[in-house]
C-alpha cells in the first residue's frame, strides 16, 4: 500500500515540473476528486512548495486554491450527478429488496429544504474535514437531490478552506508535508471503509427488515426532524 501511495506521490512531482503550475493545481485536483484514494494534502502541498521555489506571494496561494477549487468542483458535481442518476435508475429496482421507494428517499431532501444555512454550514463542515469521505457525501446528495446551489456553493467554500491550509502547509517546508500527507492519507482510508461499512451495514439492515422498510426510513427522518429543530 504504502508503495502505491509512493507512486503516486512520485507521478504527480514528476506532472508538475513538466507543466504550468496553474495547470498542475487544476488537473491535479479534478484527479483527486474523481479518484477519492488520491489526498488533497499532496496535489496542494506540491503545488505550495512549487510556489515558493517559484518566488511567489502567499497572496498567490488564494489565486491558486481558487484554480484548483473550480476543478474540484467540476469533479463533486459529476459524484452529485451519478447519485441523482443512481436515485432515479436504481431505486425501482432496488425497492422490493428494501421496501424504500422515490417517495422515502426523496422526502430526506424535503427535509433539507427551506433551511440553506444550516445545511450549507453542515456540508461546509464535512467538505472542510481533512479525512471526510467526499465522493460519498457528493452521492448522498445526489440521491436524496440536496439543493444544487446549496451543494456547490458549500462544496466549493469548504474545499477552498482545506485546500489552501494544505498549501500554506507545503510552502511552509516539504518534510512537514510529507509527515502530514502520511496521516491524513491513513485517516482518509479508515473514514472511507467505515463510511461504506456504515452504508452496508443500513441497506443490509433494511433488508433484513424489508416488509418495515418505510416504517424504518420513516423513523429516521422523524430523527432528521428533531435535528432541524
Amino acid at each position: 500500500m504504502m508503495q502505491f501511495f509512493g507512486s503516486i506521490e512520485q507521478w504527480f512531482r514528476l506532472f508538475a515540473s513538466q507543466v504550468p503550475l496553474e495547470w498542475f493545481v487544476f488537473l491535479g485536483s479534478l484527479f483527486e476528486e474523481i479518484f477519492s484514494f488520491i489526498p488533497a494534502s499532496l496535489v496542494m502541498g506540491i503545488t505550495g512548495s512549487l510556489a515558493l521555489a517559484d518566488g511567489r506571494s502567499l497572496v498567490a496561494l488564494v489565486f491558486l486554491a481558487l484554480i484548483g477549487n473550480v476543478a474540484r468542483l467540476f469533479g463533486a458535481y459529476f459524484y452529485y450527478w451519478i447519485g441523482d442518476r443512481l436515485e432515479d435508475i436504481l431505486i425501482p429496482r432496488l425497492q422490493r429488496l428494501f421496501g424504500v421507494g422515490h417517495a422515502e428517499v426523496e422526502s430526506i431532501g424535503q427535509r433539507f429544504s427551506g433551511h440553506h444555512w444550516k445545511d450549507g454550514g453542515a456540508l461546509f463542515m464535512m467538505r472542510a474535514t481533512p479525512f471526510f469521505p467526499v465522493t460519498l457525501t457528493s452521492i448522498a446528495c445526489g440521491i436524496v437531490k440536496i439543493n444544487t446551489r446549496v451543494f456547490l456553493i458549500a462544496s466549493f467554500l469548504g474545499n477552498f478552506v482545506k485546500d489552501l491550509g494544505y498549501m500554506v502547509l507545503g510552502y511552509a517546508g516539504l518534510a512537514s508535508l510529507n509527515r502530514l500527507w502520511q496521516n491524513v492519507n491513513d485517516y482518509k482510508y479508515y473514514a472511507d471503509i467505515l463510511a461504506w461499512v456504515a452504508v452496508a451495514a443500513f441497506l443490509g439492515y433494511l433488508y433484513l427488515h424489508r416488509g418495515a422498510g418505510v416504517r424504518i426510513f420513516e423513523r429516521c427522518l422523524s430523527k432528521l426532524r428533531g435535528m432541524k429543530r
